[in-house]
C-alpha cells in the first residue's frame, strides 16, 4: 500500500459527514520509464550551424513502483456485502473500500484517458468460472511465469511486467468463461464511473492499522447480486473479484475478439463471497434490531443490555434470604467460580472483572495492595469469597513478568530511586557535612570550600576558604531505631518532592520511567489483559448481543498495584513504591487518555497536571461490548457516544478483541450511544423497485436551501434498473453508457437548470444508500 499525502479530512470533516471525490490521481503513474538526455556542440548559434565533434548522449532508466500483480492485504478496509454474509441483497452493488485512496490510478490504461482505474469489481457465480474448484472463491495460486505463459484455450493479458518483478514471483487469478466475461465486464469508457474517493473524520472508528488520513478508494461492482426466483428461500451463491484489467484493453468493448479462447485469466487482488436471498435476513438493520432482543426473541428490557448473568431469583422480599444474596450478587456482574483456598480446602469464590453492569464502590486498599491475600473478601454471613480484585493483583502481577523488557526497566527503575534514596538519607544523617543552612550539603561542595584560590579561579569557582579550624567531627550515636528513622525519612515531605522531581529531570529515573509508563497506560486500558478475565463467562455475551459496561477503578488499582509488586524485596522497598505510586500511576492516566489518540498520530502534549485521573470518581470510565456479525461485517463500524449535551465523550480504545467482537471504553458516562455504518463504507444500489431518490448537487439556494447532497424529494426517483445492459439473463449488469446520459437528464429536470457533467463522485452521490444507525439512550442502555 502506496503512501499518499496526508488529507485534511480526518480534522476538518464534522463526524458523520462526507466528501466525494472523482479520483486521486498519482503525478506519475507506476511503471518503467527511460529518461534519454542528447547534447550537441555546435559553431554558432543557429540551428543549422554544424555539430563539432560528436552528439553525447546519456540514458537513465527507472520505475515507478506500484502494485500490479499482487495488493498488500491490509489495503482491503471492508467489503459489501461483508464476506460470507447471507442477506438480502439484490438492490445492493458490491463494492470494495481501499486504505490507499491512490491504488485504483496508479496504473494507467492503455488507450484511456487520465482517470480511468486499472482495477474492477466482478460479481461472479460458480458457473461462469473456470477451475480453482479447490478454492472458496475460485482463484488459482501460481506464480507470475505461469500466468504469463501462453495457452490455446485461455486469453491472457498483454502486460508488461515492471523490472522488479520475476517469472517465479507468486501472484493469484482466475478464469471466466469468454462470454461470462463480455457479459459482466465494464467497457473501457465505463470504467471511470466505477470508482471514486471518499473523504471522512475517522475518529469514531477502531485503529485498524490503516494510514488514517481520511481518504479512501472505492470501487463499485456494475452487477446486481444473482438471486433465487421470488418466493425462493434458496441463497444463491455470489463471488466477488476485484480484478486488473491491465493489458485487457482491448476486449473491454462492445464486440471483442477473443481470438478462439473460451475463458480469460484475471489477476485477482481481492476476493470474497456472499449468499444472496429473495426475502430480507441479515442486512445491517436487521443485525442491529437484533441487539435490542433477548436470545428466546423477545424485546431486551435495560436490565438485559448489562454484562451479567441472568439471575434465576428475584431480588424481591418474598424471595428466601439465599437466593436473593445469589440474586443480587449475579446483578452486580458478579459469576460464582471455583476457589482452592491456601489451607487446600475446595470451595467457591465470587469474582468480578473490571468490566460490571454497576458503578461500583471505589476502595483505597487496593492501590496499597502489596500482595493478593490482602485483597480477598470475605463474607462470614454467607461463608463466601471475593477473589475479584485479588485475581487483578495477580494479573497485573503475572502480565508484568511476562514482560522482560517491562521488567527489566522496573527493576531498575527502583534500583535508581533506592540509591538517590540513600544517598538523600546520608546527606541528611552525616555530621560531616554542615548542618542545613550552613553551607553546601555534599561531600563534592563541601571539599570544593578547602581548594586554594588558584585551582578554583582555573575552573571558574570562586575561592573560598573555611572561617574557623576544622577537626575531624565525632562519628554520630546511631538512631534508637534505625527501621524507624529510615521510614520517617522516607515519608518525609522533603523525600517525596526529591523524588517527584527526579522522575521529571532524570537522575537516574527518567529514563526507565517514561516506558514504565507507557506499558502501564495500555494496562489501564486492559490491553493486555485475557479475555476471560474480562468476560468470566460466555452467557454474560451471547451471539448477536450489546452489552453496556462500567469499568472498575479498585479493578485498575490492584491490576497496577500486582505489576508494580515485582522486585519488593523488604518492607522498605514496599514503602519506597508506595511513595512513587502517586506519580507513576498519574502518568499512566496520563498515557492511557492519549492512547487512541497517539494511536491515530493526533495526541496533544500531555498536560503537568494529571487532573483526577483516568478511571477515578471524577472521570468514570465505561464503554460497551458488542458481540455481533456487525463487527466482522463492518470492521469500521462507527460507535460515537454523546453526553448529555451533546457533545461526544472521548474514545479511550475502540479494538477488536475478536473478529465479532469489539470493546469500546468512552472517557464518561454517555447519555446516547450510536452504532452507524461507515461513511466510507455506504451501501451502493437501489431502493424498492429498483428506484434511487435523486439529491441535490447545486450549491444551496432558494426557495428550497437544500443542502449539497439532500434528497430533492420524496417523490423526485430515478430508475436505474431501466438501464441493464440486454441479453445477459438474471445477471442484471448495468449499462454506464445508458445510465450516465438518462440520470443526466432526470438531474437537469429536478433541479430546473444543467447541474454539469456527470462525473465518477455525482453517480456516487446519487446511488448511496441512505446510511443506517441505531441509538440507545440513557446510561441504561435503552433503545432510542
Amino acid at each position: 500500500m502506496s503512501p499518499s499525502p496526508q488529507h485534511p479530512a480526518r480534522d476538518t470533516i464534522p463526524l458523520g459527514d462526507i466528501e466525494l471525490h472523482d479520483n486521486y490521481l498519482p503525478a506519475l503513474p507506476a511503471g518503467d520509464y527511460r529518461v534519454e538526455v542528447t547534447h550537441a556542440l555546435r559553431t554558432g548559434q543557429n540551428d543549422n550551424a554544424s555539430v563539432v565533434g560528436d552528439t553525447f548522449t546519456a540514458v537513465q532508466s527507472f520505475t515507478v513502483r506500484g502494485p500490479q500483480v499482487a495488493i498488500d492485504t491490509r489495503a482491503v478496509v471492508a467489503r459489501q456485502p461483508p464476506d460470507a454474509s447471507r442477506g438480502r441483497f439484490a438492490e445492493v452493488l458490491p463494492h470494495v473500500v481501499l486504505g490507499d485512496p491512490m491504488l485504483p490510478w496508479e496504473r494507467a490504461m492503455e488507450g484511456a484517458p487520465p482517470g480511468t482505474p486499472w482495477l474492477a469489481l466482478l460479481v461472479l457465480t460458480d458457473d461462469q468460472l473456470v477451475g480453482g474448484t479447490d478454492a472458496p472463491t475460485r482463484t488459482i495460486s501460481g506464480t507470475v511465469g505461469r500466468f504469463r505463459a501462453s495457452d490455446a484455450a485461455v486469453l491472457k493479458p498483454e502486460l508488461r511486467v515492471e523490472a522488479d518483478l520475476g517469472d517465479t514471483d507468486p501472484c493469484t487469478y482466475i478464469q471466466v468463461l469468454a462470454e461470462e466475461f463480455h457479459a459482466v465486464a465494464p467497457r473501457l469508457g465505463e470504467l471511470r464511473f466505477l470508482a471514486h474517493c471518499r473523504a471522512v473524520n475517522t475518529g469514531d472508528r477502531p485503529v485498524l492499522g490503516i494510514q488514517e488520513d481520511g481518504l479512501f478508494a472505492v470501487v463499485v461492482a456494475n452487477r446486481f447480486p444473482a438471486e433465487g426466483p421470488p418466493g425462493s428461500t434458496t441463497a444463491t451463491k455470489n463471488i466477488v473479484h476485484l480484478v486488473s484489467l491491465e493489458g485487457h484493453e482491448k476486449i473491454l468493448v462492445d464486440d471483442p475478439n477473443f481470438r478462439g479462447r473460451t475463458s480469460v485469466a484475471l489477476l485477482s487482488l481481492a476476493s470474497w463471497s456472499f449468499w444472496a436471498y429473495p426475502d430480507l435476513r441479515a442486512g445491517f438493520a436487521d443485525l442491529a434490531e437484533g441487539l435490542t432482543r433477548t436470545p428466546d426473541g423477545s424485546p431486551a428490557g435495560r436490565e438485559d443490555m448489562w454484562l451479567r448473568l441472568a439471575s434465576p431469583y428475584s431480588d424481591s422480599d418474598a424471595t428466601p434470604a439465599p437466593q436473593r444474596h445469589v440474586a443480587r450478587r449475579l446483578n452486580d456482574g458478579y459469576v460464582p467460580l471455583p476457589y482452592l483456598t491456601r489451607s487446600g480446602e475446595s470451595t467457591y469464590g465470587w469474582y468480578r472483572g473490571p468490566l460490571t453492569p454497576v458503578m461500583p464502590a471505589a476502595t483505597a486498599r487496593a492501590a496499597r495492595a502489596t500482595t493478593a491475600d490482602a485483597l480477598v473478601g470475605y463474607d462470614p454471613a454467607w461463608g463466601s469469597f471475593d477473589v475479584s480484585l485479588a485475581t487483578a493483583f495477580e494479573t497485573g502481577r503475572a502480565l508484568a513478568l511476562a514482560d522482560t523488557a517491562f521488567a527489566q526497566h522496573l527493576l531498575a527503575f527502583k534500583h535508581a530511586a533506592r540509591h538517590l534514596v540513600d544517598t538523600l538519607y546520608h546527606q541528611a544523617t552525616s555530621n560531616h557535612l554542615p548542618p542545613d543552612g550552613d553551607g553546601p550539603r555534599t561531600a563534592r561542595a563541601t571539599f570544593g570550600t578547602l581548594l586554594d584560590g588558584h585551582l578554583l579561579t582555573a575552573l571558574d569557582i570562586p575561592p573560598g576558604r573555611p572561617d574557623t579550624p576544622w577537626s575531624p567531627p565525632a562519628p554520630a550515636a546511631p538512631p534508637a531505631d534505625a527501621t524507624q528513622a529510615l521510614e520517617d525519612f522516607l515519608r518525609s515531605d522533603t523525600t517525596r518532592a526529591t523524588l517527584t522531581t527526579a522522575l521529571a529531570d532524570g537522575d537516574g529515573l527518567g529514563e526507565h520511567f517514561a516506558p514504565i509508563a507507557q506499558w502501564l497506560g495500555r494496562l489501564m486500558l486492559l490491553c493486555p489483559v485475557p479475555f476471560t478475565h474480562l468476560v468470566p463467562d460466555e452467557r454474560m455475551l451471547p451471539k448477536e448481543s450489546l452489552r453496556f459496561i462500567h469499568v472498575d477503578p479498585s479493578w485498575l488499582d490492584a491490576l497496577i498495584s500486582g505489576a508494580l509488586s515485582i522486585g519488593a524485596q523488604s518492607s522498605r522497598d514496599t514503602l519506597q513504591d508506595q511513595i512513587v505510586a502517586a506519580t507513576v500511576r498519574a502518568a499512566a492516566a496520563r498515557v492511557a487518555a492519549a492512547h487512541r489518540d497517539t494511536l491515530r498520530g493526533t495526541a496533544a502534549p500531555a498536560a503537568d497536571d494529571a487532573g483526577d485521573g483516568l478511571g477515578s470518581a471524577a472521570r468514570p470510565v465505561s464503554g460497551l461490548l458488542l458481540r455481533s456479525a456487525l463487527v466482522s461485517g463492518w470492521p469500521n463500524l462507527a460507535v460515537r457516544a454523546g453526553d448529555p449535551g451533546g457533545a461526544l465523550l472521548p474514545v479511550l480504545r475502540m479494538d477488536h478483541l475478536a473478529p465479532s467482537v469489539l470493546l469500546c471504553l468512552f472517557d464518561g458516562l454517555p447519555a446516547t450511544v450510536e452504532l452507524r455504518e461507515p461513511q466510507e463504507g455506504f451501501r451502493f444500489g437501489v431502493e424498492d423497485h429498483g428506484l434511487v431518490p435523486l439529491r441535490n448537487m447545486l450549491p444551496p439556494r432558494p426557495p428550497a436551501h437544500l443542502r449539497l447532497g439532500e434528497q430533492i424529494g420524496t417523490d423526485v426517483t430515478f430508475g436505474v434498473l431501466d438501464h441493464l445492459r440486454t441479453g445477459t439473463g438474471n445477471g442484471r449488469v448495468l449499462n454506464i453508457g445508458s445510465l450516465i446520459p438518462a440520470l443526466q437528464a432526470a438531474l437537469n429536470a429536478a433541479h430546473v437548470t444543467t447541474v454539469g457533467p456527470i462525473g465518477p463522485a455525482d453517480l456516487a452521490m446519487q446511488m448511496v444508500k441512505v446510511p443506517e444507525a441505531i441509538q440507545f439512550t440513557g446510561p441504561n442502555g435503552d433503545r432510542g
